[in-house]
């Protein structure tokens, strides 16, 4: 079936690595537990600058 979402964030990291000592913090993995019992379903979706146009209709 189709998909709807209530909800969408954009969030920035410092860097890869940042966000992997991020999601494996003790505190964090305690209270994220709260955030995944709170929610049907999450998506986590990385992405990267890139130039404008660049994978865009006959450009990419």
């Amino acid at each position: 079936g189709e998909e709807t979402w209530d909800e969408c964030f954009i969030a920035e990291y410092p860097s890869v690595s940042a966000f992997v000592e991020m999601i494996r913090d003790p505190v964090y993995r305690e209270a994220v537990k709260h955030r995944q019992a709170a929610v049907l379903d999450s998506r986590l979706i990385w992405m990267a600058p890139a130039e404008a146009g660049t994978g865009f209709g006959n450009d990419g």
